[in-house]
């Protein structure tokens, strides 16, 4: 909030880097806990495993549909949304870009074949977050 007040709007362009670089650390630690990425049910199942070590347990969720080429899954409980809550900054104007920035490069970097894009999203007044992880076209 005090970056923010000092930095202004620009602070969103920081996280974007630093989320954008930090995704990219998702396939490093991948490859040294031994977790697979060869197609999107792996891909989600690593992900969720890297998430859990960086956020915590707080994030919870479900797939809704899984194959080979996509996974369609659902977020219920957001580590970074509780943490806006249990500080009182109601404000979360940054966090759908990062949020976004942060899962699309780690999602590339475990597999450059693969995206994410979410469809809906907590921190924006939906009941749950909605993701789709997909081979690109």
């Amino acid at each position: 909030m005090l970056v923010r007040q000092i930095i202004g709007d620009k602070v969103d362009e920081i996280w974007n880097v630093i989320m954008n670089e930090g995704g990219k650390e998702s396939k490093a630690l991948a490859e040294s806990l031994g977790l697979p990425a060869s197609n999107a049910a792996e891909i989600d199942s690593t992900l969720d495993i890297i998430s859990a070590i960086i956020l915590g347990p707080e994030l919870m969720g479900e797939i809704v549909e899984a194959d080979e080429r996509r996974v369609i899954g659902k977020i219920t409980g957001c580590t970074m949304l509780n943490a806006h809550r249990n500080i009182g900054y109601g404000s979360t104007a940054g966090t759908p870009a990062h949020c976004q920035t942060f899962c699309q490069s780690s999602v590339e970097s475990l597999n450059p074949r693969y995206t994410m894009r979410f469809t809906k999203r907590m921190c924006t007044g939906d009941p749950y977050c909605e993701y789709a992880i997909e081979l690109k076209m």
